[in-house]
């Protein structure tokens, strides 16, 4: 993620600033932030701390989608949000977020060196199947849902996808009995009936079904990973495990 600083700003002409901007949106949309998200956070980088009415202003976003946008980023983490009237926001500090980020990677690339480490020991084939566009990366978790018995195990970043995606799918597990546990960010929105755990710093969307099936998703759902290697998801359930202690 880059920021950039005032002086750099005012010596940059429009061509150049458009270009950084531009690299800007496209990093901070690998971290799940959309178009108004990115312009809201450059903006209250700029601005400190500041009310919906001078970000929207700050950031050129309506006005009326400016609560939501800001919303939004508090739930992820990126923002956070001071009582009274008018409200104030505050950006998560860039070098706070990218500690937090870093440090998440982090967890995830070992836990991958972990298995890989394991399967070359055991001489298993690494059996992972990539599944792309966002409809059917749902579609799967949707299948998957349908096929648990006895457990399942979410960790998501975006908890308003699964559940506008997932609703159905998800009610009709808990009614056959199935054990639902869901690892989100602050302030999301889950559905009854599920076990929820509450964690900053999320990136990824992972899913496990039964310890016997995996699936890990990037941030937007538009592509994700998929094994039904026992070992592969008997060893991401235990690192969503450690997750929720």
């Amino acid at each position: 993620m880059i920021i950039l600083d005032v002086e750099e700003l005012a010596g940059m002409g429009m061509e150049t600033l458009l270009e950084r901007y531009k690299k800007i949106r496209d990093d901070l949309s690998i971290l799940n932030f959309s178009e108004y998200e990115t312009r809201a956070y450059i903006a209250l980088v700029a601005l400190q701390i500041s009310d919906a009415e001078s970000i929207a202003v700050t950031a050129q976003v309506p006005r009326t989608s400016m609560y939501k946008v800001l919303d939004a980023l508090v739930e992820k983490g990126y923002v956070t949000v001071t009582p009274g009237r008018p409200r104030q926001y505050a950006p998560e500090p860039p070098l706070v977020l990218k500690e937090r980020i870093f440090s998440r990677l982090g967890e995830t690339f070992n836990d991958l060196e972990m298995i890989h480490g394991i399967l070359r020991e055991k001489g298993m084939p690494q059996v992972i199947y990539t599944i792309t566009g966002k409809e059917k990366v749902l579609n799967k978790m949707g299948d998957l849902l349908g096929m648990a018995r006895v457990r399942v195990m979410i960790s998501t970043s975006n908890a308003s996808a699964l559940r506008d995606a997932l609703d159905r799918k998800l009610a009709s597990a808990i009614n056959r009995g199935v054990d639902i546990s869901v690892i989100t960010l602050p302030g999301q929105k889950i559905q009854s009936g599920v076990k929820v755990f509450r964690r900053t710093g999320l990136i990824a969307t992972d899913m496990v079904v039964d310890g016997k099936y995996a699936l890990i998703a990037g941030p937007n759902l538009e592509a994700c990973g998929f094994t039904d290697n026992d070992v592969l998801a008997s060893h991401l359930e235990s690192f969503l495990k450690m997750m929720q202690a």
